[in-house]
């Protein structure tokens, strides 16, 4: 074989190979930038299913809130009452 030949094959080797090599550099960008999206999209869903639990927690805590503090007051005014129907029991029975 010549050197002209070996030029001729080495170029079309070289072509066909670079035509080879931006396919596949496209296929893996296309792929890359699925993944990416996929990705993306698996994020946001989590991101919302964070929210709705940060939005529940809140309310638990403001229930808890509204529970601790009416709590000692139900227990107050329950103690008020019984100790209202012990003295009216006792002067009932003077």
């Amino acid at each position: 074989m010549t050197a002209e030949e070996t030029q001729a094959i080495q170029l079309v080797v070289g072509s066909l190979l670079g035509t080879t090599g931006v396919g596949v550099l496209t296929w893996a960008a296309k792929s890359l930038v699925g993944e990416i999206r996929s990705l993306v999209e698996k994020v946001a869903r989590q991101d919302e299913r964070i929210n709705a639990l940060a939005v529940e927690l809140g309310a638990l805590r403001r229930w808890r809130d509204e529970f601790s503090m009416g709590l000692p007051a139900q227990v107050r005014q329950t103690v008020e009452l019984e100790l209202l129907r012990m003295t009216q029991a006792r002067e009932g029975d003077s």
